[in-house]
């Protein structure tokens, strides 16, 4: 069983948002970003659960190497999908955004709450997601 160990995502810091994040002994940068209509936005009257029609979050991961940065995924994200990045292995269990939280900071009650783990099972893992 693979254990995912729980990304550093604050919702509430709005999108787009990005992290670097040193994992199994390697650095990353994380970035997270809304594709949504601006019909979707307009008919919004709280929280979306991504991905729907014509709304999503994308995940782009890239490596951090000496000679600069190696893009390992961009992907849609899909609650529930586990994404194969070379050494890594990521899944997400919530995409929720609030429309107030794209390009804004607030608590809206966005929840974006995913995992990342080592794809070697004998390599790093942590806590669950």
């Amino acid at each position: 069983m693979t254990v995912f160990q729980r990304l550093p995502i604050d919702a509430d810091e709005g999108f787009p948002q990005a992290f670097r994040l040193v994992f199994a002994g390697r650095d990353y940068r994380f970035r997270l970003y809304a594709n949504i209509a601006e019909e979707v936005l307009a008919a919004a009257d709280g929280p979306l659960d991504l991905p729907s029609d014509r709304a999503f979050l994308v995940l782009a991961v890239d490596r951090e190497e000496i000679g600069g940065t190696v893009p390992i995924l961009r992907r849609k994200l899909v609650p529930g999908i586990v994404y194969a990045a070379h050494e890594l292995v990521l899944t997400f269990v919530t995409l929720r955004l609030d429309p107030r939280n794209l390009n804004a900071a607030g608590a809206f009650g966005s929840s974006v709450v995913g995992g990342v783990a080592s794809a070697d099972p004998a390599g790093a893992g942590g806590a669950a997601a």
